[in-house]
């Protein structure tokens, strides 16, 4: 576990360290609103972006204007319009994804105008357009999008950070049915790296790094892992499908653990239903005697 402050740094270590343009350079989220968190990271940088549309969103543009000139202090004005549209220093835990962003987004507004308590409202909406606008320019620089967004888009660098438990799979996400979306959600974005991925958390780490054999404290794999491994990416390639839908890392751990030597042993191991045992019983059994 890492601070919100220490990943931050890292993510512009790495785009400042890039061996490439920084229009090759992607950093993806689940959301927008966590998208407008990195807006903010990369402008205290000095790092050109684009994509994300933090005042283009429905908070920031109906509170932004119900703020008036005179009289009431700017941070009082921001607070009581928040509280209007119904703002929540403590949303429940159970938000849609579309509330959750909206909350989020008035939080950041709040917070913005308190810390920064500017004198008058042109000014407060001058720093959050210097902060978050593009002064009607063209966008260039590292591009900031959701994971929905990022889809048939390559790039060099891949950034995929707050990549947790609550985040990816969102805490929305109950179900079985919802929870393979969510993985499916993650496999667009790693493969939306050409050359280098980077992924990093700040509470507890996605349960999908486990799957993919990334998560924190792993253990050594049993012998025969590797090649189970090589074998599962061949196969996953053949049949045009992510590497996961063939078995899980956790699977493949278990199958080398256990050396099967024929398929009514490999039938026994936990994750090896009927259908994977006729469709690659035989591809495992090969791979676990070649490695």
């Amino acid at each position: 576990m890492v601070s919100v402050e220490a990943e931050a740094g890292l993510v512009v270590e790495r785009i400042r360290g890039a061996a490439c343009p920084l229009e090759e350079v992607a950093i993806l989220c689940r959301t927008n609103a966590r998208l407008a968190d990195f807006e903010q990271v990369l402008h205290e940088a000095g790092i050109p972006f684009q994509g994300a549309a933090f005042l283009g969103r429905e908070a920031a543009r109906f509170l932004l204007r119900r703020l008036e000139e005179g009289g009431v202090p700017v941070a009082a004005q921001v607070r009581a319009q928040a509280l209007a549209q119904g703002w929540q220093e403590s949303p429940p835990e159970d938000l849609g994804e579309r509330e959750q962003i909206r909350q989020d987004d008035l939080t950041r507004l709040v917070r913005l105008a308190e810390s920064l308590a500017p004198p008058t409202v042109a000014v407060f909406k001058a720093e959050l357009e210097q902060r978050f606008g593009d002064g009607g320019a063209e966008r260039r620089g590292v591009h900031l999008l959701t994971y929905h967004a990022a889809k048939g888009l390559e790039f060099e660098l891949v950034l995929l950070p707050r990549l947790e438990e609550r985040e990816l799979p969102a805490k929305q996400a109950k179900t079985d049915e919802q929870i393979a979306e969510e993985r499916r959600l993650l496999y667009v974005g790693i493969t939306r790296a050409k050359r280098e991925l980077v992924v990093t958390w700040v509470k507890k780490p996605s349960r999908f790094l486990e799957e993919l054999g990334a998560g924190p404290g792993r253990t050594k794999a049993p012998e025969g892992f590797d090649a189970l491994k090589a074998w599962r990416l061949v196969r996953a390639r053949q049949d045009d499908v992510p590497a996961y839908l063939v078995f899980h890392n956790s699977t493949l751990e278990e199958i080398a653990a256990r050396k099967p030597r024929s398929l009514d042993e490999l039938a026994a191991v936990p994750g090896v239903g009927p259908a994977k045992l006729e469709r690659y019983g035989e591809g495992v059994l090969a791979a676990l005697a070649a490695g």
